[in-house]
């Protein structure tokens, strides 16, 4: 197993690179003097160092690479190999590949970095930085047990993790990874409701996100969504109303194609 300065180094501090970082550090799994972060544009940097006190924030991947056992690539999925390119030399000897590359599938890595390079393809959401991300992850064949455990460890201390087949990937992506957005898009309209309907706009979006977080907790928790509905759903009251109206506008269907439209397109980046 490679060791380095560092346990962790970050090619990418972007929105999810640094989000993950955050992340790790908050929920105590990496201590900030163990990660080098690598981002090419100033601003990024700066703002990650301002956030992120103790963390080692660099130029080059070549400077991540070379110094830490396990490097994370979370680089733009359409312009990763030249971005990687200058790394592939000084990579440490066993050292672990996690990618969060949207679409990017294990073989294109493998082609770019080794064919016995231990890579972990993984794709969490945004979420991970409040403490509850939603991540799909596989490993290559050159990934051992306690590789792989450790990097369902990291995850599910920062949201929850799922081990799946890599061709399922796209799929997670549609889901969870674009997921927040939908889910955004959804409270947004609710407290759009509720502002239409008399309510003062701040308490309109305090009560929708945390009407959001309760369902889901409850669906996680108590039932499924189906019978969270039902529980809700008084004959002829209130709710049932608010859903014959979702169901006229064909909610579910748009929800259903989002995702589809979502994984598709992870597809496609990674072709």
């Amino acid at each position: 197993m490679a060791t380095g300065q560092f346990e962790l180094g970050v090619a990418g501090a972007g929105k999810m690179g640094a989000a993950l970082i955050r992340g790790l550090i908050a929920q105590g799994c990496l201590t900030a003097e163990r990660i080098i972060a690598a981002e090419v544009h100033e601003p990024t940097r700066v703002r990650l160092t301002q956030s992120c006190p103790g963390v080692t924030v660099v130029e080059t991947v070549e400077q991540a690479a070379a110094a830490a056992g396990t490097l994370l690539i979370a680089v733009k999925p359409q312009d990763f190999e030249k971005a990687l390119q200058p790394a592939v030399a000084v990579r440490l000897p066993e050292q672990l590949v996690i990618s969060i590359m949207a679409g990017v599938p294990i073989r294109r890595l493998e082609a770019l970095l080794g064919e016995d390079t231990p890579i972990v393809r993984a794709m969490p959401n945004v979420a991970c930085e409040v403490g509850q991300g939603a991540f799909g992850y596989c490993g290559n064949r050159h990934v051992n047990a306690d590789r792989l455990a450790m990097v369902g460890r990291w995850f599910n201390a920062i949201g929850a993790a799922e081990q799946v087949k890599e061709e399922l990937m796209d799929a997670v992506t549609g889901l969870s990874g674009s997921g927040p957005a939908f889910v955004a898009l959804f409270i947004e309209a609710l407290a759009d409701g509720g502002v239409a309907a008399g309510l003062p706009r701040p308490v309109a979006l305090r009560l929708a996100a945390q009407t959001a977080m309760g369902a889901a907790k409850w669906v996680l928790e108590i039932g499924g969504p189906a019978a969270l509905k039902d529980a809700v759903c008084s004959p002829a009251g209130t709710t049932i109303a608010g859903v014959r109206e979702l169901e006229s506008a064909a909610f579910r269907s748009a929800a259903v194609e989002a995702v589809v439209a979502a994984a598709e397109k992870a597809e496609e980046l990674g072709s």
